[in-house]
């Protein structure tokens, strides 16, 4: 009976979905969701409403035309899409958010604007949604389809990631970088979404609610424009981004029960934890030296050491204080992080 209940109170209140994609650079892949995406959503057992943010595109490349295919779409489908445009380029989260708040929709589905994951998994995401999970992540299979080198360079960076991910958040997400996700509107509107948190979503939704899902979905190769990603260069640094915004992330999720609890921000957490690395690594160094019946007295190096660890403390702190002074810039005021130039509703 608690059950049927739950399934009862999981329906759309407002019967509509709003399906959300972020765009940048993306004119060849907008140019096929006439035939390639919107026959799927018209299958739909619900109404929807289909909002595509364009981030900035022109900033790359002023040729760039993925905001004109958007007008076009909506032109061609005016009563169920919304076409936006950020006044520059924003980075995915704010594109994500700026979706978010233009939707009306008790299911929030994000997908992605390359079409890697086939357009019918989208019902599967809603029927699990239907079922009474709050949150539903998909997990691309067959992903790493390369050569054995390119493979490696690019599974190997992705693979650390998501496992530093599940263990600093503990939640146990296969995929966190998945372009299809499912959630419903009390739990997204419970997320503030900042500067690359898209990578973070899936993992930290775990810390919002046990109820989700993860469901394997088949994984298409991108037919136009290039990932933001891309090669080795790219791989690392969002490997390195990760880390980075894992640590302010975490010590946001955790602050409120545990307010003890140090955590690095990405402002400054990677160069307090180098220098309070070194100068650990160097006090024990002396240490040994020490142990060996030499003298360190009066060496600088071990006065080096002891100001580096305090140094290195010192700047963690200044992360957090920092990180918590712009939360609550953004969440305690009506400042945004992004602006929006154009939006076209549907009628």
């Amino acid at each position: 009976m608690e059950r049927d209940m739950k399934l009862l109170a999981s329906k759309p209140k407002n019967n509509l979905v709003s399906i959300i994609i972020p765009a940048y650079r993306e004119a060849g892949n907008v140019k096929r969701y006439k035939k390639e995406l919107m026959p799927f959503l018209e299958k739909l057992q619900y109404p929807y409403e289909l909002i595509i943010t364009e981030d900035g595109s022109a900033d790359k490349d002023a040729r760039d035309n993925t905001w004109g295919e958007m007008l076009q779409l909506q032109k061609e489908f005016p009563k169920t899409v919304t076409v936006l445009r950020h006044a520059r380029n924003y980075g995915m989260t704010g594109a994500m958010q700026t979706g978010v708040e233009a939707s009306k929709g008790d299911y929030i589905i994000f997908y992605s604007a390359d079409l890697e994951i086939d357009p019918d998994e989208i019902k599967t995401v809603i029927e699990k949604l239907d079922e009474g999970y709050d949150f539903v992540n998909t997990e691309r299979e067959k992903r790493w389809n390369e050569s054995f080198i390119d493979k490696a360079v690019r599974s190997i960076p992705s693979k650390f990631a998501s496992s530093l991910i599940t263990k600093v958040l503990k939640t146990n997400m296969a995929d966190n970088g998945s372009g299809l996700k499912g959630y419903k509107r009390y739990i997204i509107e419970n997320m503030n979404l900042y500067g690359e948190m898209q990578r973070l979503m899936a993992s930290y939704t775990g810390n919002l609610t046990r109820n989700y899902t993860e469901i394997p979905v088949k994984y298409l190769e991108r037919t136009f424009g290039e990932s933001a990603y891309g090669g080795i260069k790219g791989m690392f640094k969002r490997t390195f981004a990760v880390i980075l915004d894992l640590t302010g992330l975490k010590f946001m999720a955790t602050f409120s029960t545990k307010p003890f609890t140090l955590m690095p921000s990405r402002a400054f957490g990677f160069t307090g934890i180098l220098i309070f690395s070194l100068g650990l690594m160097d006090t024990i160094y002396m240490i040994a030296l020490k142990l060996m019946g030499q003298d360190i007295g009066t060496r600088p190096l071990f006065i080096v050491g002891l100001i580096f660890i305090v140094l290195g403390v010192q700047m963690v702190m200044f992360g957090m204080l920092g990180e918590l002074m712009l939360r609550t810039y953004y969440e305690s005021g009506k400042t945004k992080n992004f602006i929006v130039a154009d939006k076209i509703e549907r009628k």
